[in-house]
């Protein structure tokens, strides 16, 4: 009873601050009023893949068509490109598609763009259920470290910034998350285990719609469910490998989505393998015109067939990018969110007892930070913190509970998790209130602009906040220092708390 009612409590502690953090304005936000207007720093369109996403979910909405109309064309510049007389925003379509439904509820009461966002924090607060329950269930760690974990991926960390604005990380996270926790326990035969495998197929098929690199994101989780339906069993005389049905036939389901997905790209692009990332930008479209007709076709045709999506990774960016995405002054997740350090400790703890689930999770880290090693924009571009790795700080935050639960007993391991997250805490917040629009080193030195949480500080100094809520219901009567204030310190209370309090509770129980 105890465990249930602080469970509620986190919850509804951690759905006041998503709700506190939302970014946007009142109203639907038509595609007119996007350019050179809502799509400033700290404005709800300040970056091109919250805007492209968006102007998706008004075609959607409005003209019931994945292509754009040239006016919405435009204010999705420069993610979007053009085919066959026809222009789409260069994301996946998941995103959009999800949002869609919280658009038009949204925009019943005026409230379309704020609506839209917000599905994106009801998938942050699912990720908090789902790496309470890996923590309690898959790994048996008590209450307070538990808790802890998923509170540090949601308020001690980057993933903060993107809890609130419709960017598809916590979304990838949710089914990475979820998809380890339904392996593990679709290996425990549990009656109506099949159902586990089938949501595990279900989200695979879903995730890679979200965002086309899930596909290879949620490799390691797919071996493991391979593992899982193949199991290996070691007796004196022999190996043995057994076979469980579900887990194959469980696969139609993935196979369905996926002919979904291809005949989406083969009706809008030509081809069931060709993907929206992968036809001309519009900057290039625009320069086929200006040849004339006959040299223009030629161009376009050119350029077409040059397009390919796997040039984005190149393998001569993976020994400059570890530094960029680790400790760069610019996006290094050390000095975004240093409480992560713990992770590490927690991997060392765990390496001389590695098991299904752990290799699962270790693995799902590795491949992530070699594919966005190879990303030949380890940036983000315009980006608060490496954003790339919310999914990856996700899983790291499991660590981060393992470590507590061998060394959190002792004062010195409390006060340095504190500590930690206070400072992590700070910064998560400062950029939660302000903005995403941080340049990278490379352009900020050459626009002579600061390059990390600094220039979210002279946002929060000048009083320039993103947040729906503030503007509309606090600004007249509390400073946005006052105002992040009380948010920040409410995380860093409840940190104590389960720091301090909670295991006084729990004394006889693990």
């Amino acid at each position: 009873m105890k465990t249930k009612l602080l469970f509620i409590l986190i919850l509804v502690v951690s759905a006041v601050l998503y709700l506190a953090t939302l970014r946007g304005i009142p109203g639907n936000a038509p595609g007119y009023l996007i350019k050179n207007n809502l799509d400033q720093a700290s404005k709800p369109f300040e970056l091109s893949p919250e805007r492209g996403r968006y102007i998706l979910v008004l075609s959607l909405a409005n003209n019931h068509r994945f292509s754009l109309s040239k006016e919405l064309a435009e204010a999705a510049f420069p993610d979007v490109g053009y085919i066959d007389g026809r222009f789409y925003v260069y994301f996946a379509p998941g995103i959009s598609l999800l949002a869609l439904p919280f658009y038009l509820i949204g925009s019943l009461f005026n409230l379309g763009q704020v609506a839209t966002y917000a599905v994106i924090s009801v998938f942050a607060l699912l990720n908090i259920v789902v790496l309470f329950r890996i923590c309690r269930d898959m790994f048996k760690l008590s209450v307070g470290p538990s808790f802890l974990a998923p509170l540090i991926f949601a308020f001690g960390s980057i993933a903060l910034s993107y809890s609130n604005t419709l960017y598809q990380h916590h979304v990838t996270a949710f089914f990475i998350t979820s998809s380890l926790y339904a392996v593990w326990r679709y290996r425990k035969e549990e009656k109506f285990s099949w159902l586990w495998a089938l949501y595990v197929w279900v989200s695979y098929g879903l995730a890679i719609g979200i965002d086309y690199p899930n596909g290879v994101l949620m490799l390691p989780v797919m071996i493991y469910l391979a593992f899982s339906t193949f199991p290996l069993k070691q007796t004196e005389k022999k190996l043995t490998i057994s076979i469980r049905l579900s887990g194959i036939i469980t696969a139609i389901a993935f196979v369905l989505i996926t002919a979904l997905h291809g005949y989406y790209n083969y009706v809008n692009f030509g081809s069931p393998t060709k993907l929206s990332g992968s036809i001309i930008g519009y900057k290039q479209f625009l320069q086929t015109k200006e040849e004339g007709t006959r040299k223009g076709e030629q161009l376009l045709k050119k350029l077409q067939s040059e397009k390919n999506v796997s040039g984005f990774f190149q393998e001569e960016n993976i020994p400059f990018s570890p530094y960029t995405l680790l400790i760069s002054a610019d996006r290094g997740i050390f000095l975004y969110a240093p409480i992560y350090i713990l992770a590490v400790l927690g991997i060392f703890s765990v390496l001389k007892r590695l098991n299904s689930e752990l290799n699962a999770i270790l693995g799902t880290i590795g491949v992530h930070f070699f594919l966005y090693s190879s990303w030949g924009d380890p940036w983000g571009g315009w980006a608060f913190g490496p954003r790339y790795m919310i999914p990856s700080l996700a899983v790291l935050s499991i660590f981060i509970g393992i470590w507590l639960q061998k060394y959190g007993k002792h004062l010195w391991a409390k006060l340095l998790t504190l500590i930690l997250f206070t400072y992590s805490s700070a910064i998560a917040f400062m950029g939660a209130v302000t903005t995403n629009a941080v340049p990278p080193k490379v352009e900020a030195d050459f626009l002579k602009m600061k390059y990390n949480f600094l220039h979210n500080y002279d946002f929060l100094m000048s009083g320039k906040s993103s947040s729906f809520v503030f503007n509309e219901y606090f600004s007249q009567i509390m400073s946005l220092q006052q105002y992040y204030t009380i948010l920040f310190v409410t995380a860093v209370v409840t940190c104590y708390i389960l720091l301090f309090i909670v295991p006084m509770l729990y004394k006889d129980e693990t």
